[in-house]
């Protein structure tokens, strides 16, 4: 069987999540198929406001003479023209349509035209997670449920590494164990504004250790504007933009607890990247997060969204229980999320289109 990974654009930018993931299935699925990756470098010619549409104009020009079995879209986006090949699309989460105020308004529309136009058309439709499945059957009572399939995201090797090069901490003046560590974009969805003001407030009330800090790993995305404004050095608050694997791995490893304040994901890689480095969790009480908190034994650390003061208890709590709490910490068994074990998922359901 021939495979080809579309990466949806991810090779013109620094890997995020939808890029590393794309990248870790390819990685991972030349062990149970002819597998090849696309690479849109040439599109950096292109001015970013107009690079979506015109790589959504070039898959359907692509469809014509790609000659492969399966073809998979990693971003929610099927060409019109369909050619030779099964085709495979990733819908990752419905944010356009749950909460529009957190996605560009040119975008809006046109990507709910996508998402809907590409559940009616795709051969099969991969989600990170059953919350994201059950989401497209409630807004597409139409789709055919048979052809959605749930297959997670996955923990890439280096966090499973024991030793890892990086100077980040040296280079930034950060102690380890006196940090709380967010990854991921800066932007709206993310719920940046209100972690950053919950942190500070924290500080100004002294129910947190004055020198403690909040690390911010992540590019800007639509909507940081507001959000860069409280980011300032002399009240403890680092941003270092986009980081190394290395980097990333040891910011987790010597965090005092990893935050993951977000208002909705279709999964929350973070989730699992934490764990593996064994570090507290402070989490929101979304869908998806509060899955992987009862399946990995209900010890992360819950707040309630927008409840400032349930917040600003559990930093306090970790602030003077820190040891207890990382003395106990046993989330079991993650070797579910091996990329082995996920593009072996993944394989099986390009096999089952034939």
């Amino acid at each position: 069987m021939k495979v080809l990974i579309d990466d949806g654009m991810a090779s013109l930018y620094n890997f995020t999540g939808i890029g590393q993931h794309g990248h870790n299935i390819f990685k991972h699925l030349k062990n149970y198929c002819d597998c090849n990756i696309t690479n849109y470098w040439y599109l950096r010619v292109v001015p970013k406001v107009l690079r979506k549409f015109t790589y959504e104009g070039l898959t359907n020009f692509h469809s014509l003479y790609r000659k492969y079995n399966v073809i998979h879209y990693q971003n929610h986006n099927l060409p019109y023209i369909k050619g030779i090949a099964k085709r495979v699309v990733t819908i990752h989460d419905l944010s356009v349509y749950e909460f529009p105020e957190t996605v560009p308004t040119i975008y809006i529309k046109h990507n709910q035209k996508l998402i809907k136009d590409s559940i009616e058309k795709a051969d099969a439709v991969i989600t990170p997670s059953e919350f994201t499945k059950e989401e497209i059957i409630s807004h597409f009572p139409h789709a055919n449920v048979e052809k959605i399939y749930s297959c997670e995201s996955g923990l890439r090797e280096i966090f499973l590494k024991e030793r890892i090069n990086s100077n980040i901490l040296e280079d930034n003046h950060i102690e380890e164990n006196n940090y709380l560590f967010f990854l991921g974009s800066i932007s709206k969805r993310k719920n940046l504004e209100f972690l950053l003001k919950t942190f500070i407030k924290a500080k100004e009330n002294g129910a947190i250790n004055k020198d403690l800090k909040l690390v911010l790993g992540g590019q800007n995305w639509w909507g940081s504007s507001n959000i860069k404004k409280l980011i300032k050095a002399q009240l403890g608050i680092i941003a270092l933009g986009y980081l190394s694997e290395e980097d990333i791995v040891v910011l987790y490893r010597y965090s005092k607890a990893v935050v993951f304040p977000s208002i909705y994901e279709g999964f929350g890689s973070p989730i699992i990247e934490a764990m593996s480095q064994k570090v507290p969790l402070i989490i929101s009480n979304i869908p998806t997060s509060i899955t992987l908190n009862k399946r990995h034994g209900d010890q992360m650390l819950v707040f309630n969204l927008s409840d400032e003061s349930m917040l600003i208890e559990l930093m306090n709590n970790l602030d003077k229980n820190y040891d207890k709490i990382k003395a106990n910490l046993n989330y079991g068994d993650i070797s579910m999320y091996s990329y082995d074990r996920i593009a072996k998922k993944h394989f099986e359901v390009y096999r089952s289109l034939f």
